[in-house]
This record gives C-alpha cells, sequence and structure tokens, in this order.
C-alpha cells in the first residue's frame, strides 16, 4: 500500500519532472560539449596560444554548472514544497526522517542519471554542430569531424554527481525542516498574505522610486557620470555609478514584486466582477506573497545576464571594427623593413604602394579628463600633410574628410575619441617649439596602427607647414594587394620579418617661459630622466584580423550559449510553478464551473494568470538590460547592438513558447 501511495505521488510530479528532465538534458549536452571540445586537439592547435581556448571553454563550462546546480537547488526545493501532504502521509505509515529523505533523493537521482545518459548522447551527436559553430565563429581553417571524447564523459559525468548530492544535501535539510503544523502555519499566512499595512504600502512605493530613479540614471547616465568623474575620480566614479544603478534595480525589483503589486492586486474596482479578474488579482497577491524572492531573483538574474551579453557583444564589435582601423591595408611597414621584402613583392604584381612621411616634433596640448586632471606637460606627436592624409583616405575609407581654413590651423587625431569623447577636453591652441598652431576639429586616430608612430598624439598641417616644420622625419609604406595574394605576403613576412621593436628616439622636454624646451634624437637614452619609445616593424591586416577573430569569435560563442541556457532554465523554472499550482487549483475551477462559469471564461483567466507570471519578469528584465546598453553605450560608442536586441526578441519569444506550452497543457487537463 505505502509503495502505491509513493508511486501515485510521483506519477503527481510527474509533468513537473518532465521539464525538469528536458532542461537538464539540455544543459548536459552543452557542458558535454564545451568540455568536449578542450579535448579536440586539432581545434586547439588550429585556434592557436593566442585564443586561450581551453581557458575560455572552461570558464563557459563552469557558467553551465552554475546554472544548473541554480536551476536543480530551485527547482528541488519547490518539489518538496510541493510535496507536503506525501510526507505527512509518509509520516503516518511509520516512515522515519531518513527513509523520506532516501526516497525523495533516489527520485532526483533516476531523473539526474536518466538525464546525464540522454544529455551525453545527444552532446555526442551534436558536439560537431558546436565545434562548427566554433570554427565559423573564430573563422578557423579547420574541417570539423565526429569527435568522442572518454575524459568529457567522465568530467561531466562527476559533475551531474556533484550536482546531485548538493540537491541530495538540500533534501535532507528540507524535509528536516517540516512541521506537521506547516499546514496549519501555511492558512495564517494566507490570511496575512491578504493584508496590506502601511508600512509595506510604504515600500511599495519606495520600490517603485528606486526602480524609476535607476532607469533614470541610466537614461541620463553621462551627466551623472561627469559629476561622479569629478569627485571621485574616472574609473573609481563611473563603478561606483555603475554599481548605484545596479543596486537601486536589484532592491527596486525585490520591492516591486514583495509589496507594490501586491498592493496593486489588493485594489479591486467594480468592472472586475464582470469576469474572474478578481479571482485573478486574489491569487496573485497570494502568490506574491511566498514567491516574490524568486521572481525578483529571475528578474535581475535574466536583466544581468543580457547585460553581460551586451558589454561582450559591445566589445566583440569595437574589436572587430578596430581591424580596418589599426590595419587599414594589407601591410603597413617602416620603409626600412620595406627594402628587405621589396624585390619579393615583385611576385605578387599589381599591388599598391604609398609613402606615408612623417615627423615627431615636441609639441604641447593641454588634455584634461574628467576625474584624472589635465596633462599641459610637452609630448612628442606625429605630424602627417594634408596632401598625404587625402592620398590615404582613399585607402583608409574609416578617416574622415578634412580642409584646413588657414595655414596655421590643424585637425588632432586623438586615441581618447575613441572611448573617452564625453570626458576629454583638449585645448584650442598647440604649441610647437617656433609656432602656435589653432585646433580647428578634433577626430578618432583612425590612421592605422599606432605602434609604427612615436606619438602619443597626431596632427594633420598644410603641406606648406609640414616642410617648414623642423622634426624627426620617418616614413611608412602601404602596401595593398589583391585577395588572394593576402595568404602569400603573410608568408614572406613571417619568413623574411621577424616582427621586432626597433628605431628608437629619445628625448626630455620642459614647458619654461611658455617654451618647449628640449629636442627629440635618435637612438636610446643614455640618461635615466629620458624618455624613450620604439616603433614596431609592421602590421599585417590578415594577421590582426586573425587572431582578432578568433579571441573574438571564442568570446561571443561562450557568452551566447551560456546566455541561452540560462534563459531556457528560467523559462522552465516557471513553468514548473505554474503546472504545479494549477494541478493544486484544479478543484478551484472545478467549483467555478459547478456554479455555471464557462469552460472558455475560465481559460481566459487561465491565460491571463499565465501572461502576469511569465511576462512581468521578461518585459522588467527585459527594461534593465536595455537601459544597461545604454550606459554601456556612453562608453563604447560606435559599437553594434543589433545582437543582443535580437537575443532580447530571442528571450521574449522562449518566454512565449513556454508560455503557450503551459496554457495548452492546463487547457488539456481542465
Amino acid at each position: 500500500m505505502l509503495i502505491r501511495i509513493i508511486w501515485r505521488g510521483f506519477k503527481k510530479q510527474l509533468s513537473n519532472y518532465l521539464i525538469f528532465f528536458f532542461s537538464l538534458i539540455f544543459a548536459v549536452m552543452v557542458y558535454y560539449s564545451f568540455t568536449a571540445m578542450t579535448y579536440e586537439q586539432p581545434l586547439i592547435r588550429s585556434a592557436g596560444k593566442n585564443t586561450q581556448l581551453v581557458g575560455m571553454l572552461g570558464f563557459g563550462s563552469f557558467a553551465v554548472v552554475l546554472i544548473l546546480l541554480f536551476f536543480m537547488a530551485n527547482t528541488n526545493r519547490f518539489f518538496i514544497e510541493n510535496r507536503r501532504k506525501d510526507i505527512s502521509i509518509f509520516h503516518l505509515y511509520g516512515l522515519n526522517y531518513y527513509q523520506i529523505c532516501l526516497w525523495f533523493i533516489l527520485e532526483i537521482f533516476f531523473i539526474g542519471i536518466f538525464s546525464f545518459m540522454i544529455g551525453i548522447g545527444l552532446g555526442v551527436l551534436l558536439s560537431k554542430l558546436f565545434s562548427m559553430i566554433l570554427v565559423k565563429a573564430m573563422d578557423l581553417p579547420l574541417q570539423v569531424h565526429f569527435f568522442f571524447s572518454t575524459d568529457a564523459v567522465v568530467a561531466t559525468g562527476l559533475v551531474v554527481l556533484f550536482i546531485l548530492g548538493v540537491v541530495s544535501l538540500q533534501i535532507l535539510w528540507l524535509v528536516s525542516g517540516y512541521k506537521f503544523s506547516h499546514l496549519k502555519k501555511l492558512q495564517l499566512r494566507k490570511i496575512q498574505a491578504m493584508k496590506i499595512s502601511l508600512w509595506k504600502k510604504i515600500l511599495g512605493v519606495i520600490g517603485v522610486l528606486l526602480l524609476l530613479g535607476g532607469w533614470g540614471m541610466a537614461i541620463s547616465y553621462i551627466d551623472f557620470a561627469r559629476e561622479a568623474s569629478e569627485y571621485f575620480g574616472l574609473i573609481q566614479g563611473n563603478g561606483l555609478l555603475m554599481g548605484g544603478i545596479f543596486l537601486l534595480c536589484v532592491i527596486g525589483s525585490y520591492l516591486f514584486f514583495a509589496f507594490t503589486l501586491r498592493w496593486y492586486n489588493s485594489y479591486r474596482p467594480k468592472r472586475l466582477n464582470k469576469n474572474l479578474g478578481m479571482l485573478s488579482r486574489s491569487e496573485w497577491q497570494l502568490r506574491l506573497f511566498s514567491e516574490w524572492r524568486f521572481f525578483g531573483s529571475i528578474t535581475v538574474a535574466l536583466g544581468l545576464a543580457l547585460a553581460i551579453l551586451g558589454g561582450m557583444a559591445a566589445v566583440v564589435s569595437l574589436e572587430m571594427r578596430s581591424v580596418n582601423e589599426i590595419a587599414p591595408a594589407s601591410l603597413m611597414i617602416t620603409r626600412e623593413s620595406y627594402e628587405k621584402i621589396a624585390p619579393k613583392l615583385q611576385e605578387m604584381r599589381p599591388y599598391q604602394r604609398q609613402s606615408l612621411n612623417f615627423k615627431t616634433v615636441p609639441a604641447k596640448q593641454s588634455v584634461e579628463i574628467s576625474g584624472e586632471g589635465m596633462n599641459s606637460q610637452p609630448e612628442i606627436m606625429d605630424m602627417v600633410s594634408l596632401s598625404d592624409y587625402r592620398s590615404f583616405q582613399k585607402t583608409n575609407p574609416t578617416l574622415r574628410d578634412i580642409s584646413l581654413k588657414t595655414a596655421s590651423s590643424t585637425v588632432v587625431l586623438s586615441s581618447y575619441q575613441r572611448y573617452l569623447n564625453d570626458y576629454t577636453h583638449y585645448s584650442k591652441s598647440i604649441y610647437l617649439k617656433n609656432r602656435r598652431l589653432k585646433v580647428q576639429e578634433t577626430h578618432p586616430n583612425f590612421f592605422g596602427d599606432t605602434n609604427l608612430r612615436y606619438g602619443t598624439g597626431m596632427i594633420v598641417v598644410s603641406d606648406k607647414l609640414f616642410n617648414e616644420t623642423p622634426g624627426l622625419s620617418y616614413t611608412i609604406e602601404v602596401i595593398d594587394v589583391k585577395n588572394h595574394n593576402e595568404e602569400k605576403l603573410n608568408r614572406l613576412i613571417r619568413k623574411r620579418l621577424k616582427g621586432d621593436w626597433d628605431f628608437p628616439i629619445h628625448y626630455k622636454l620642459a614647458w619654461k617661459n611658455k617654451q618647449i624646451i628640449g629636442e627629440v634624437s635618435k637612438g636610446e637614452g643614455s640618461k635615466k630622466e629620458d624618455s624613450t619609445i620604439y616603433r614596431s616593424e609592421y602590421t599585417s591586416y590578415q594577421e590582426v584580423y586573425r587572431m582578432t577573430r578568433s579571441s573574438m569569435g571564442l568570446v561571443l560563442f561562450v557568452v551566447t550559449f551560456v546566455t541561452a541556457t540560462f534563459i531556457i532554465t528560467t523559462a522552465s523554472m516557471v513553468t514548473l510553478r505554474q503546472l504545479s499550482e494549477f494541478k493544486q487549483k484544479r478543484k478551484k475551477y472545478a467549483l467555478l464551473r459547478q456554479v455555471g462559469i464557462p469552460d472558455k471564461t475560465i481559460y481566459q483567466e487561465i491565460k491571463r494568470e499565465n501572461r502576469v507570471v511569465f511576462f512581468i519578469p521578461a518585459i522588467l528584465a527585459l527594461i534593465h538590460s536595455i537601459l544597461a546598453l545604454s550606459v554601456i553605450s556612453h562608453i563604447a560608442k560606435n559599437a553594434d547592438y543589433w545582437f543582443v536586441y535580437l537575443f532580447c526578441g530571442l528571450m521574449l519569444v522562449v518566454y512565449a513558447l513556454f508560455y503557450w506550452i503551459s496554457c495548452v497543457y492546463q487547457k488539456k487537463l481542465l
């Protein structure tokens, strides 16, 4: 008889276990695939050392483990809470504490081991697909073959056993806290849930104000960031401001579900009497009393996951865009190194060649960064003529069109313009040793790899001024070959050049009596106070592209799959709760039928409750993430965020799918 009761209790939870089962299969499949790729030697060799493939995939596997642990612990707690009656019956039949715990642990282990076996099977079948996606993301010249890793299976098995062990300890703790008076306490809590005292209403208002405050600060981030930077410094000020916005949104989200929504649902206008809206608000108010932590955690975690994905997507976008900015041509090389490979370049005709002539000159321009003070000391700058700039613009379309209004005008190309434009202020004058220049405009420095030049800044001047200004001259050769010769050029570079840093210069500059004191000289400095600078030998487009694409593709691959796993597991948890709650309320719906409420009206009420449970946390998380992206966009300007917005849409699609599954299953049970 006892076995029959235990089996009946297990069958009651079977539909819940199925969603738990499929979600666990997906997580095991992703973890195995990540782990298997760390043992795939052809992939590791092709990726190279710079991408740190094993470490990044290991991080992804660790993140999946945390998500899986969070999912199983949360779901297991919910299962135990819903089987309080079963525990009471087991006690009445004489089962002791350890026997009850053992039965629940055996259930979890049965589901876990069965999920592990199917998840490993799917992981083995789909690991090639995962590898193909990674190879495509990293743009590796590698053909993917079917790969099976015994070590990955063992590692995945140990992780699953570890998680099942943690969940078993949780079962021991949860069952030990059970009291026979639990049901009586539950009734008292239901009565308390319907009462909204004055202090709870105040907390509800505070929750809304915190959310609006955090969102408002995110929208007007740059204004607050400037003020924070002035008081605390650039990095500390922005860090404190971001932390403050995050804290406001987190606390506001929890208070919103704990008090604001409960207060709102306690208000029941007369129009709700026409349908079951009154019942819906009462049920939602009661549910929020016990589950506000769950909904708050889901909201915060989803928003944070999408924000992290947005930050990574911004970094990837900027890094990939920088490839053409750092290496706008097939090869940028010093004149000295060009002469070493010039004879061999004849084999790659036709190709385009352009000589860029620079002068390194002492110069002084005051630059103020909010919170970091002002730099007004003389430094060295690279000078280029307007004709060379316009000629190079044909090869490098990222350069903006410029024209100089007067003979003493200049345009500054600054590295700060790319990230710190909103925090940086430049003086309108640049002092050279023999004259003063008027700054006409300041643009981002997209003039190729800065490592090929000496100066911290760069100025564009008229041809006449360039010829008249004394300075240390050097030349960079720009070589552009046809696409089919890129690989051949790269092999030639690796064979003939070492990629060393060479051509040193040294200087010691000072500002006295409104004049620059000191000179720039070739060679290394002989004194400790001298500053010495070297230049790199060359920059190859193919090398920069491959290194950037492989590392950024790997990062985006891992973060994307981890975020997708998290979205699916959170949607699964919400679905589990909805289906379990529905089974407990089937008697209430049967009573509504008996009093003459049509099935259509009851089903509309079920869908209304599902919409609230699924989409309020999702939409609130979506608002958090979109505003987080607006904050990121103030720092990482000109980045592309379409991928993150696509994922935001994907999150809504996943939640809509699980919402539809819940409605269909509930309608079938109804």
